[in-house]
């Protein structure tokens, strides 16, 4: 194979030559580690090799940053050769870290101050990594190594900068630590006071654009999820579910309604359930669904979304299988999750509960979690929760999701919609979850005077109210 030029680092020669003259027999990559639309990560022999399949620059860059670095003393990946590919792209060659893991899975407390200590070597080297999270630090023993550097800038570092990196690491440490362990890290890094405050605003600026970017990633081709166009249908499936899955799934509940045997017929929308599978379809003919869907998207499409995001933010709900769009209609697949509806749960389990109180406070609990991950349900009725025993929960109706912060109206209204739903509970259940829920969400205020406004709000809604005694 022609093409191959060899960038190789000083006193790597005996490294290069298991790549340089022997392109053809390990390229392309046949077992790669992991892929994507942008990278190849492969091993050949020792070497740990990444092909970027489209940006040349990217691999240039890389190899700048590891020279730079390694230079400096900060811990990085050996570099041993770049070359471009032809055809496009680039292949970068660092050695292989022996028994190499990501922080993220090798995390123990006492790594703390080793990767404050590599994020303040990172400033000092005058060195900006604009991708700074768990998953791109190594862990060898009790040595540290920071990689994928194609992201990133060689230059002078400004304490905005390095409170900015800083506040990344934090947020993907705050996925695997507690936070006394983040703050922790945030000091050791920082050495407190203001630094280690305005750290924590980047670390929630980051938290915000991750879960939306995680969000809206299921309407594209990904390792995650298989996206399939012909005409004006759009068919996408959670892998390793396949979009034939989903049309399979759509046939059958056709099948189903046909025959009369849907689980719900309502206008517009029809609802079937068979093998641990649910599939909630919407009709989206007409001039003013056609308006709608276009303005906002089909409402099996926001289901789909809000499946997607409630998973990323690690909430219960329904499994999302797949994603059908065709003319006139929409549907939503996924599995069908355990429990009953809670307003039905209340008159047949709570109402024989010794002790409610694991029930009152963890359904408060879920709900005050909901919103304080920026989830806003806009139909909070009882029939919208399954209950799968005391303490179980999984929100339905993702079609009425919207991922935003909560006000305190957004939160007076969902509590007033879900206390008119739930029968049996007395007053003081009542009292005592909307206790709970402020612990976990403090957005009311005066909690009399907010209980007062939900209970208008709930008698307007009548629905089990007055409960029982």
């Amino acid at each position: 194979m022609s093409g191959w030029s060899w960038t190789v680092a000083p006193g790597a020669e005996p490294l290069a030559k298991l790549l340089a003259g022997r392109e053809d027999a390990w390229f392309p990559p046949r077992a790669p580690e992991k892929e994507n639309s942008v990278r190849v990560l492969f091993r050949e022999q020792g070497l740990f090799c990444k092909f970027y399949r489209k940006r040349r620059d990217q691999a240039e860059s890389e190899w700048g940053a590891l020279a730079h670095l390694a230079a400096r003393g900060v811990p990085v990946p050996r570099p041993v050769a770049w070359s471009p590919a032809p055809g496009g792209g680039a292949v970068l060659a660092t050695q292989e870290i022996p028994r190499a893991v990501p922080f993220r899975d090798a995390f123990r407390r006492d790594l703390l101050p080793a990767a404050a200590a590599l994020v303040r070597s990172l400033a000092a080297a005058d060195y900006l990594h604009l991708d700074l999270h768990a998953g791109n630090i190594l862990v060898s023993g009790a040595s540290l190594f920071v990689i994928d550097l194609h992201r990133g800038r060689i230059g002078p570092v400004s304490p905005k900068d390095e409170e900015r990196a800083a506040g990344q690491f934090a947020y993907s440490l705050s996925r695997i630590a507690s936070r006394a362990d983040v703050l922790r890290f945030l000091r050791a890094a920082l050495g407190g006071g203001d630094r280690v405050r305005r750290a924590n605003v980047h670390a929630e600026a980051f938290r915000r654009r991750h879960v939306a970017s995680r969000t809206r990633r299921c309407l594209k081709e990904s390792t995650g999820f298989a996206v399939e166009r012909g005409g004006s249908a759009l068919v996408i499936a959670r892998r390793p579910s396949t979009p034939a899955d989903a049309l399979a799934a759509l046939a059958h509940h056709d099948k189903l309604c046909a025959a009369g045997l849907a689980s719900k017929v309502l206008d517009g929308r029809r609802v079937s359930s068979f093998d641990g599978i649910v599939v909630k379809e919407w009709s989206t003919g007409g001039p003013f669904r056609a308006l709608r869907n276009w303005l906002r998207g089909t409402p099996a499409r926001a289901a789909w979304i809000g499946a997607q995001g409630m998973r990323v933010r690690g909430l219960p709900a329904p499994d999302a299988l797949g994603l059908v769009e065709q003319r006139g209609r929409s549907a939503f697949v996924a599995r069908e999750a355990p429990g009953r509806p809670l307003d039905r749960f209340c008159r047949e389990d709570v109402a024989r509960l010794r002790d409610r109180r694991p029930f009152l406070e963890g359904l408060a609990a879920i709900v005050a979690r909901l919103h304080r991950s920026e989830v806003h349900h806009r139909d909070l009725k009882a029939n919208n929760i399954l209950a799968d025993g005391p303490t179980r929960f999984t929100f339905l109706d993702l079609e009425d999701l919207q991922f935003r912060r909560v006000r305190r109206a957004d939160a007076v209204r969902a509590l007033a919609q879900l206390n008119a739903a739930l029968p049996v509970l007395t007053r003081a259940d009542r009292w005592r979850m909307l206790k709970r829920y402020d612990a976990g969400y403090r957005i009311l205020g005066d909690l009399r005077g907010a209980a007062a406004e939900i209970m208008k709000l709930t008698r307007e809604r009548k629905h089990n109210w007055p409960p029982r005694a």
